[in-house]
């Protein structure tokens, strides 16, 4: 299944494991809280804390409808402002097999975004917030890692809590660039995932999700469940399952990773 190409990146968490337990760089007068992203498809419209460097990172195994995949994915994200983040991430290192074809491995592409959430507590009690990401298409597109052309991802972000219930509900729309520099056709997904707190340290989630029909492919639906498990304040681990609905989605994928809070690069309380 390509693991032991993936057993390369445990350094990475391990790292993040560290940093996470060693002395702050600044006093904790405001404790680091991580605000993961990981694993659903869907993402929070609150943003990482002001002056905090949080990272992302996991292992998964996706059985396609021919061929598999394993990838290391992961996000850095930086709190520039109080509601402002950017963001760095992607696949990381992918190894992909399919029936009568050598395997293929190699770094999928390279993802820089910024997200703002321009209206925390709205109406009902709703975050807002508004998304960009470039793709770089940093990966190999003659091994099928990637298609060679950068693309752009808008997304629409909304969360509420209730009660012991987090919900995230988003909009996407990428737009795929097949003939540089025009951008040809976009394509429109969704997603909705519900969590549950079951206490201090446990969580469950629930997710469904569709991406729009492409040149390429199929419309994909398919729903995720996850359990989560809060370490602390700046480390929460996640394991799960995502079980495609649509026979263009990927059959099955099992996944787990972290999310920490790395470290401040600036003070609490600095602009």
């Amino acid at each position: 299944m390509g693991y032991g190409t993936i057993r390369r990146f445990t350094p990475l968490a391990a790292v993040a494991l560290f940093l996470a337990a060693a002395p702050p760089l600044f006093a904790e007068d405001t404790p680091i809280q991580v605000n993961p992203n990981r694993p659903t498809f869907s993402t929070p419209a609150l943003t990482t804390q002001s002056g905090v460097a949080e990272l992302e990172f996991g292992l998964a195994h996706s059985v396609l409808q021919v061929g598999d995949v394993d990838s290391t994915p992961y996000l850095l994200k930086l709190g520039l402002l109080k509601r402002l983040e950017l963001r760095i991430g992607g696949n990381g290192l992918l190894h992909a097999t399919q029936p009568g074809e050598p395997s293929a491995t190699g770094f999928g592409d390279l993802q820089l975004g910024a997200q703002w959430t321009f209206l925390p507590n709205g109406p009902l009690g709703v975050d807002e917030a508004f998304q960009v990401t470039w793709k770089i298409p940093t990966a190999r597109s003659s091994n099928g890692l990637g298609s060679g052309q950068p693309d752009v991802l808008l997304m629409l972000l909304f969360s509420r809590d209730f009660g012991a219930f987090h919900a995230d509900l988003n909009f996407l729309a990428t737009w795929l660039n097949h003939e540089a520099p025009r951008f040809r056709g976009s394509v429109p997904a969704g997603s909705l995932s519900v969590s549950r707190s079951l206490d201090e340290r446990w969580s469950l989630t629930g997710e469904i999700y569709s991406i729009g029909a492409t040149e390429g492919s199929d419309t994909i639906v398919s729903n995720l469940w996850a359990a989560g498990y809060k370490v602390s304040s700046r480390l929460v681990l996640d394991g799960g399952i995502d079980v495609g609905l649509s026979h263009a989605a990927p059959k099955i994928s099992v996944f787990a990773g972290l999310t920490v809070g790395v470290a401040r690069f600036r003070a609490p309380g600095r602009p």
